[in-house]
């Protein structure tokens, strides 16, 4: 476990703010900003931990707003299973290349 602290917290929160704003008003590119604002403004030294964050912290800011526009009915869950499924292999295909990779 990483020690932060109280101010890499309070960065930590002030960058939470700039991607939870960024993904309101253009709807993605979480992932891009949040991982250079943990590593360059927090400090968090290990770039895996760095992204691992992001991820946690960008599929919970997108789970609260598919709450928010599946209650509006603005959904379409066809298009949207397809798009996930495709994203799922993807991410699968792009990891275990990325992987593959470091090992050579």
């Amino acid at each position: 476990m990483i020690d932060l602290t109280t101010m890499q917290y309070l960065l930590c929160a002030g960058a939470g703010c700039v991607v939870g704003f960024s993904l309101g008003l253009v709807g993605g590119g979480g992932s891009i900003l949040y991982v250079p604002l943990m590593i360059y403004l927090v400090g968090v030294s290990n770039p895996h931990v760095a992204i691992g964050t992001s991820a946690l912290a960008v599929a919970v800011n997108a789970a609260v707003s598919l709450l928010n526009h599946a209650r509006s009915g603005h959904v379409k869950w066809h298009c949207a299973n397809v798009f996930a499924a495709a994203g799922v292999g993807g991410a699968l295909l792009g990891s275990t290349l990325g992987t593959s990779c470091l090992r050579d």
